[in-house]
This record gives structure tokens, sequence and C-alpha cells, in this order.
């Protein structure tokens, strides 16, 4: 039972201060969950930068293409 609510809240015992700690979440960890959890806006917000960088480039190429005549 103690090994499981080890793993549940992430106790682990930290040798250098001779006590139980609470590890922490890296901050990439968090960001991953927070993708996972809200995954409509995330797909929103891609589908959004990717169509803006597509219409620059379209824009780049048309005045590429009237300078040249």
């Amino acid at each position: 039972m103690e090994y499981a609510k080890d793993e549940i809240f992430k106790i682990r015992y930290n040798t250098s201060v001779d006590r139980l700690q609470i590890q922490h979440e890296s901050w990439t960890s968090r960001f991953y969950k927070k993708i996972k959890a809200h995954k409509f806006l995330t797909t929103v917000t891609i589908v959004f930068f990717l169509f803006s960088i597509v219409n620059v480039i379209m824009i780049n190429n048309f005045m590429k293409l009237l300078q040249h005549f």
C-alpha cells in the first residue's frame, strides 16, 4: 500500500537533505499534459499558424512575380 502511495503522489526519499520530498514535474511534461487536455485549442492554433505562414509565402511569391514583369 505504501508503494502505491509513493507512485501516486511521486514521493521519493532525498538522501542529501535526509527526508521525503515530492518530485516536481518538468515544464515539458506539464506542457505536454496541457496540449493533451486542450486538443481543440491546440489544433486551431497550429492550423492558424500554418495558414499564416502559407499566406506570407504566397504573398511573397506574388510580389516577386509582379516585380519580374
